[in-house]
């Protein structure tokens, strides 16, 4: 069946190349490096309801304004749920078709007579000529398999959605990353609206690129600049809030690090890490009371990332650091300073992957870089060259402060 509905959020105005195609989203694009590659096999993961066969849709409809035939073909949702939210999204002038199946063969055969076709997702596909159920390793592999061999054949462009499994990585074998031409994971926070967009593989293009998107009553739109989604409700001269600069993909972000140390009478401390990695915070903790003289054995510390966002950034050390001594000292850094930095075992604050473009993305935001404060003669011209050098750049300890706390 059919589905015409008027238009597109972004319309771009015409293909990007001779052999690209917008997606319809100027940040999916950029993930892309410039678009969907016609003929190619793109392979998109994510949570369930975190907006996969939205995005796809958003394709389907920016190929259906280039007059490209688009057949969706869905095999968990009916062709009638499918339909309610194309109208919503505004998907169609005529040719997209919407084709309910779980059967490959079924598929297959009508692979060939559209320039790009959607399946969503892998999972529900399955060939009952083949061995396992559909959903199994050898069924998922089989069936993109088949889908990219004919895609190769016909010159047709394929876009397959798959589930991801707790740990974030795409549900299936792993060899079905392997098969296909590129790789994007969608995700974020159901509850929340940000969405990012990562590239794992890209055969045409960069790889770890990223987009940022949010989702709306009318499908994803585009969302260049995200800081200001996460500072914007951040509280003013807390104890435990510190802004810092990360480094997602190939761009800097600013995010807040939260902290929450509440005093405790039992033999155990309680330690919860939401967004970092709970092994390198445990480190963290460890310095500040090596290198810091701060006893952190009698609070419980939680530390996030606000947001609900996750990353794995050695940059983010020296944040986490300064946060946590401000929460157990109950100390606020000035508003507007912005700290990043790796730590070394030995105390010291080692160089990281992007500096410039995060000082600048910082001043930029009306920020000021932490090595800009007055700090001590013995360190060095680029900034704090020690732990606890940083802590003293912040006013939060001084040279002879020993902590029993």
């Amino acid at each position: 069946m059919s589905v015409v509905v008027p238009s597109v959020a972004y319309d771009p105005a015409s293909v990007l190349g001779n052999d690209l195609v917008s997606t319809g989203l100027m940040e999916f694009d950029r993930a892309l490096s410039g678009g969907l590659v016609l003929g190619s096999t793109t392979l998109i993961g994510g949570e369930p309801g975190i907006g996969k066969s939205t995005l796809a849709l958003h394709i389907a409809a920016s190929f259906v304004v280039h007059n490209y035939s688009v057949l969706y073909v869905s095999a968990e949702e009916s062709v009638g749920q499918v339909q309610r939210r194309a109208l919503r999204i505004g998907v169609g002038n005529g040719k997209l078709e919407l084709y309910q199946s779980v059967e490959l063969e079924s598929v297959l055969s009508k692979l060939a007579h559209y320039d790009l076709v959607i399946v969503d997702s892998i999972q529900a596909i399955g060939d009952p000529n083949h061995t396992g159920l559909a959903g199994s390793v050898n069924q998922v592999r089989h069936c993109a398999q088949k889908l990219n061999e004919l895609s190769k054949a016909t010159g047709n462009t394929v876009v397959i959605l798959s589930h991801v499994t707790k740990d974030g990585s795409i549900a299936g074998p792993k060899l079905l990353e392997h098969i296909v031409d590129s790789v994007f994971v969608l995700d974020g926070e159901r509850s929340a609206n940000a969405r990012s967009i990562r590239c794992l593989k890209n055969r045409f293009g960069k790889v770890s690129e990223v987009g940022y998107l949010t989702m709306s009553a009318v499908g994803l739109i585009d969302e260049p600049d995200q800081a200001d989604t996460y500072l914007v409700d951040r509280l003013g001269n807390a104890p435990g809030s510190v802004v810092s600069a990360t480094r997602d993909g190939n761009r800097i972000r600013l995010v807040e690090v939260q902290v929450l140390a509440v005093r405790n009478q039992r033999d155990v401390p309680k330690r919860q890490f939401l967004g970092f990695s709970t092994q390198r915070c445990l480190v963290i903790l460890g310095m500040i009371e090596h290198f810091a003289n701060i006893r952190l054995d009698r609070y419980d510390i939680f530390v996030s990332i606000a947001g609900g966002v996750s990353f794995d950034d050695p940059g983010l050390d020296l944040a986490v650091a300064v946060a946590v001594v401000s929460g157990v000292l109950q100390q606020p850094i000035p508003t507007k300073l912005a700290i990043f930095g790796e730590l070394g075992l030995t105390g010291e604050i080692r160089n990281v992957v992007g500096t410039k473009e995060r000082i600048e993305e910082i001043t930029r935001r009306g920020f000021v870089f932490a090595s800009t404060l007055p700090i001590d003669s013995a360190s060095t011209q680029n900034g704090s060259r020690t732990l606890k050098d940083a802590l003293q750049a912040c006013g939060l300890v001084t040279k002879s402060d020993t902590h029993s706390h």
